[in-house]
């Protein structure tokens, strides 16, 4: 993994396939593998397990479309 970019609007990072295939699949638990309450869902990540999710939908979406 490498930092592309870094400023006060986010970060750009460059995966390798693998290393998006590691985050895809530790998301992948998180969001539908390991059980965690909703309740407690936002207090242990940070964010609501909707938009992980939405997060995971785009990781996937990027690791299965071809190459350009």
């Amino acid at each position: 993994m490498n930092l592309l970019e870094k400023n006060s609007l986010g970060m750009t990072f460059q995966l390798s396939i693998e290393e998006a295939v590691f985050v895809n699949n530790a998301l992948n638990e998180v969001c539908n593998g390991i059980h965690i309450a909703d309740y407690e869902f936002h207090a242990r990540l940070g964010t609501s397990r909707p938009e992980l999710r939405k997060l995971l939908d785009q990781i996937s979406s990027a690791i299965s479309c071809p190459q350009g």
